[in-house]
């Protein structure tokens, strides 16, 4: 779907912003102060933009990412999409048995790949830092995503903020994505997203598991917020409200809901709008 499509979609099924693929922005030859102009037509925000990097990549490709970047910066802050996010290494790379088996090779690999991480991010972040977007970090939670071929990483937001604390330290602009999903699948409350505090907050993003198990859980199997059993966005949605939240908020059931009953794009959106309504903490809801 084209920006301007995702534009009338969300303002049709009455959402108040809109997230929006920056990179296709740029890439398709749109102005994006053309798109600005029909969001403040039809009342509507600029919401999170998707990191139009991989950043995990190998060195040429990531230097050939991050010399775009200031490019789709530029364009997001045009579209008023100051809020991005991407999620942090849950494993290292594959490693041989020996250094999986001896405590001291494994504490190294981690020191090694946080300060790997550490580096790039830190190089995005300033960037990000030049065009006024903020950068939210997350997790991958689910436990049936990593492989075992290397050293367990961060896969749980308390470790998440302990390691990368010195990060938020030098840069104002970086902080957490908060995901209702993924604190579902560490077995976290809601509490361990907002260690660095709800103004730390940068993006919100919601679904509920379709597989209760943690142990099983997969990172595709979602359903729309409110339609499982974890009750975790309502939670996360009443934390964020009390401490003065301010960004925007994301569904992201990916392909599993249950409401999502045909590809129609127009009922999609309903579905997701309705799905809002029924977490929304009951005093921040409008008329």
């Amino acid at each position: 779907m084209t920006a301007e499509a995702s534009i009338e979609l969300a303002a049709e099924a009455g959402f108040d912003g809109v997230d929006l693929l920056v990179r296709d922005v740029v890439d398709s030859g749109v102005d994006p102060r053309m798109l600005r102009r029909r969001m403040e037509d039809l009342g509507l925000r600029g919401g999170g933009w998707t990191l139009p990097m991989n950043w995990k990549n190998e060195p040429e490709a990531f230097e050939a990412d991050l010399a775009r970047l200031p490019h789709y910066a530029e364009a997001a802050a045009v579209l008023g999409l100051l809020r991005t996010g991407t999620w942090v290494r849950f494993e290292s790379d594959p490693c041989d048995p020996e250094s999986l088996a001896d405590t001291a090779a494994r504490e190294r690999l981690v020191r090694e790949s946080t300060a790997w991480q550490m580096d790039r991010l830190d190089r995005i972040a300033r960037i990000l830092e030049e065009h006024g977007s903020r950068i939210g970090l997350e997790i991958i939670g689910s436990a049936s995503e990593r492989t075992g071929r290397g050293v367990p990483l961060i896969s749980s937001y308390v470790a998440l903020l302990r390691a990368f604390e010195g990060l938020a330290r030098a840069h104002a602009n970086v902080g957490v994505l908060a995901d209702a999903y993924h604190l579902s699948a560490s077995g976290e409350e809601v509490g361990a997203s907002l260690g660095w505090g709800v103004s730390a907050v940068t993006w919100v993003h919601l679904a509920d598991p379709a597989n209760p198990e943690r142990t099983s859980m997969r990172d595709h199997e979602r359903l729309l917020p409110g339609e499982g059993s974890a009750g975790l966005c309502g939670t996360l949605l009443r934390a964020l409200a009390e401490g003065g939240y301010d960004g925007p908020v994301t569904a992201e059931p990916l392909t599993q809901s249950r409401s999502f009953a045909t590809d129609d794009p127009r009922d999609r959106a309903s579905a997701t709008r309705g799905s809002l309504r029924r977490v929304w903490p009951d005093r921040c809801l409008a008329d």
